[in-house]
């Protein structure tokens, strides 16, 4: 698996495809996708592109992606799986993620993808955020991720799982028919994870972080940062970028590889997609 993967969460629509076909043809080979994020059929058009343009070869890229909340039933897996397949263009993903532990927002009474409303919407409509009829998320308390598990078809190559605790990720790995592989948390210099990472040596499974630059700039940043600061503004790591004439994004992203890990970042700019300045080449 290339330890390097461009995000894709919150991408804008319209600069989602250029993004990745950019990244491609930099030397990017592991995209992370989700059918939530409601890019993945922008998504692939840009594979199937430079796959045409025979600018990589399918197995030379590592396609991430994730089974949403609302599908966690046995019966659910398949129809998730099958319209990110149906939207990405291809016959098969290499990694499939249980996106999260909980099944909610779900009702567990039908499968709900992207094409039915990545949006949160009365439990009728079959939203993939469903509300109840007070405007709460509905939850599916009759689901376990436990039974999540037990479903993985061949059309996945390896299987892991997403914000996910020590206790959850021991039971999953008990029941898995296939190895646990991944466990995508987030991860950066204010939160480490180190117990995780341990966990994840100690169990084989590669530790991937998304929010790897920290997430203090995002529309859920609703509240100054308890530190003071967010870690691209760190004074530290801005001293270090100085020093060693890089910006304290690069400074960070190579901070995480260094660790053994997997990092998933995202960005749209081209000098940003540049992996010869982490020192990476083609990841």
């Amino acid at each position: 698996m290339p330890m390097f993967s461009l995000g894709t969460w919150k991408a804008k629509a319209g600069l989602t495809g250029a993004a990745v076909e950019l990244a491609i043809k930099t030397g990017y080979r592991n995209i992370d996708t989700a059918n939530d994020y409601n890019n993945e059929a922008e998504i692939g058009v840009a594979l199937k592109k430079v796959m045409d343009e025979k600018i990589v070869k399918r197995d030379e890229l590592f396609i991430q992606s994730k089974l949403w909340n609302s599908n966690h039933r046995p019966e659910h897996v398949e129809a998730d799986l099958d319209q990110t397949l149906k939207d990405l263009q291809l016959d098969y993903v290499d990694m499939y993620m249980i996106h999260w532990p909980q099944a909610a927002p779900a009702t567990g009474k039908q499968a709900s993808t992207r094409v039915d409303g990545a949006i949160a919407d009365h439990h009728s409509k079959n939203p993939m955020f469903p509300l109840d009829d007070e405007g709460y998320y509905c939850a599916d308390v009759e689901s376990h991720y436990i039974e999540s598990g037990k479903k993985w078809m061949g059309k996945v190559k390896s299987i892991g799982l997403s914000n996910f605790n020590k206790t959850q990720i021991e039971e999953v790995v008990a029941i898995a028919k296939k190895p646990v592989d991944l466990l995508q948390n987030e991860s950066h210099v204010y939160l480490q994870q180190k117990d995780l990472i341990d966990q994840c040596n100690f169990r084989n499974i590669v530790f991937q972080s998304f929010s790897s630059l920290g997430s203090g700039d995002t529309n859920y940043a609703s509240y100054a940062s308890p530190t003071g600061t967010i870690p691209l503004r760190d004074a530290h790591i801005n001293a270090l970028a100085e020093k060693y004439g890089k910006g304290p994004g690069q400074i960070m992203l190579r901070w995480g590889i260094q660790r053994g890990i997997s990092v998933v970042s995202k960005t749209s700019q081209k000098g940003g997609l540049q992996l010869r300045h982490l020192g990476l080449g083609a990841v």
